[in-house]
C-alpha cells in the first residue's frame, strides 16, 4: 500500500501546520466567533475519555472567575459546529448554562486531520491519559497508514516516545485501567509489557502501585518476578528420570540440589549454608558416595 509522504509534521500532509491554521483565524480575517452552545457537537473522534469530576470542578470555578481564556476550536459540520479540541471548557460552559461560546473556527476538511489535530492539541496541553494517547496513536497509524517513526514527526515526539506509548495498549484491561485512572504511572506500567501470564502481570502491577516503585524498581521487580517463574517451570517440566536422580543427590549430600536441562544435558546446583557445610559436602563428594 502506498504511504503518505509526510516530509515535516502536518506541514507535508495536510498542508498546513495547526499553528499556522490558528494564526490565520486569529489574525486578518479574526475568525473567532461566538456561537450558541446548543449549536455545537462534541467531537467523534475526540482522544480523551476520562474527565475528572474534581478537575471539571476546578475548571468550572476559573471559567466563573475568569471566563475561557482559551477558546476551544471547531469546524464547520452541515448546520452545526463539531469540537476539534477543548472538549473540557465547552462542557464546563455548557454545564455552567452559558448560552453562548467564543470558539475559533478552523478549516479542516477530513477526519483524520481533525483527529491528529486533536491529539496534538491535547499532546500539548497535557490533557491526555497514557492509555488515551496510545490508543489515538494507534488509531491514527491504523487509518492513515504511517508508521511510528511518521507519526512521531507529526506530533512532535522522538520515536522511542511514541513506541514505548504504544506498548502500553499490550498490557491487560485491568492493568491498563490502573493507568488511565492514575494509580499506576506509565513508566512503572511498561515493564510488566513482558510478562505474560495475565494473573501474574496485574499481581505485579498491583504490588508496584501500593509500594511506589519508580521505573527502574519496577523493572527490577519484574525480571526478578520472570526469573522465579521460569525457575518454577523448570522444576515442574524435570522428567521422572531426573526427578530421582535429584532425590538422590540430595537424600546423600544432605542439602537442597537443584537440576536445570534435560535428560540429556543440563546442570546441578548444590545449597550450602556455611563454610563447615560446603566443606562436608565436598568431603561427602570426595568419598565417593555416588559409586
Amino acid at each position: 500500500m502506498h504511504r503518505k509522504a509526510l516530509g515535516k509534521g502536518l506541514d507535508a500532509l495536510f498542508g498546513a501546520s495547526p499553528t499556522e491554521q490558528v494564526a490565520e483565524t486569529t489574525a486578518g480575517e479574526r475568525r473567532i466567533i461566538t456561537v450558541s452552545v446548543n449549536d455545537i457537537i462534541p467531537n467523534r473522534k475526540q482522544p480523551r475519555q476520562t474527565f475528572s469530576d474534581e478537575a471539571m470542578e476546578e475548571l468550572k470555578r476559573s471559567i466563573t472567575e475568569n471566563g475561557i481564556l482559551e477558546p476551544p476550536i471547531v469546524r464547520r459540520k452541515d448546520d452545526f459546529y463539531e469540537l476539534v479540541a477543548g472538549e473540557r471548557r465547552f462542557r464546563a460552559a455548557k454545564e455552567l448554562d452559558h448560552e453562548t461560546i467564543d470558539v475559533i473556527l478552523m478549516e479542516v476538511e477530513s477526519d483524520d486531520k481533525m483527529l491528529v489535530l486533536s491529539l496534538i492539541e491535547n499532546i500539548q496541553r497535557e490533557d491526555l491519559n497514557a492509555i488515551e494517547e496510545a490508543k489515538a496513536c494507534r488509531h491514527i497509524m491504523d487509518s492513515m497508514d504511517v508508521t511510528q517513526e511518521e507519526l512521531a514527526e507529526i506530533v512532535g515526539k522522538s520515536r522511542s516516545a511514541v513506541a514505548n506509548t504504544l506498548r502500553l495498549l499490550s498490557l491487560t484491561e485491568p492493568v491498563r485501567a490502573m493507568v488511565r485512572d492514575g494509580v499506576l504511572a506509565p513508566g512503572s506500567a511498561r515493564p510488566l509489557v513482558t510478562v505474560q501470564d495475565k494473573v501474574l502481570q496485574q499481581k505485579l502491577a498491583r504490588k508496584i502501585a501500593a509500594d511506589g516503585l519508580s521505573a527502574r524498581k519496577a523493572e527490577s521487580l519484574v525480571k526478578r518476578a520472570l526469573n522465579d517463574e521460569q525457575n518454577i517451570l523448570q522444576r515442574k517440566e524435570l522428567s521422572p528420570f531426573l526427578h530421582v536422580i535429584r532425590d538422590d543427590i540430595q537424600r546423600l549430600l544432605g542439602t537442597e540440589v537443584k537440576l536445570k536441562g534435560d535428560d540429556g544435558k543440563g546442570k546441578i546446583e548444590i545449597a550450602y549454608y556455611s563454610r563447615d557445610d560446603l566443606e562436608r559436602i565436598l568431603e561427602t563428594l570426595k568419598g565417593g558416595s555416588f559409586r
